[in-house]
């Protein structure tokens, strides 16, 4: 490991959330766009549920099974060794991370960023994005509202159809807008 790598922020791209048969294989929960990606990121470690980093860890397989998808980690030969690493996380160094082509963004980097609406060419500051929630169909941008009453909601829940589509876009100093009037038309 590079010595930048000891102290770049990690970043999850996994976390094992079960077993699977008797020779190892756990199942995953892949936060990469490329499931099979996975094994060739490097390095990457296991930290525990408490936050605790244990070990470094190699994959060897990722293959999709049912709606999941099930890995082999080098070592790990047995359920009981499997069933003990439930909950961890396999995390990299941000620095390994791919790099990303004009208009192209990780979720992470929608995290915080503020939230505009726009009718009709006028905006309106509505909150800032507190987290995003992924549903299958399409994923969610969970907005924590700035001016939250009594009442009245403090959070506003906005699909992301495709961040590329016209009625929600991430502008160049960190602003999502969501167009309303787009949004209508659709």
């Amino acid at each position: 490991m590079a010595a930048s790598d000891a102290t770049s922020h990690l970043i999850s791209v996994a976390t094992i959330v079960g077993v699977y048969g008797i020779k190892g294989w756990v199942k995953v929960r892949i936060n990469l766009e490329e499931p099979a990606s996975l094994t060739s990121l490097s390095p990457k470690q296991l930290t525990d549920p408490r936050g605790k980093r244990v070990r470094s860890v190699d994959i060897t397989t990722v293959r999709s099974q049912g709606k999941g998808f099930i890995a082999k980690l080098a070592g790990v030969d047995d359920r009981n060794a499997a069933e003990s690493l439930r909950g961890h996380s396999i995390e990299i160094p941000e620095s390994s991370l791919p790099g990303l082509n004009d208009g192209e963004f990780y979720w992470r980097d929608l995290i915080g960023c503020r939230v505009e609406l726009s009718i009709d060419g006028e905006s309106l500051s509505l909150g800032y994005v507190d987290h995003l929630i992924e549903t299958g169909a399409n994923d969610v941008l969970v907005v924590r509202l700035e001016a939250s009453q009594e009442g009245l909601a403090s959070q506003l829940l906005v699909p992301v159809l495709s961040l590329f589509d016209d009625h929600l876009l991430l502008d160049e100093v960190h602003h999502v807008v969501v167009r309303v009037d787009e949004l209508l038309e659709v």
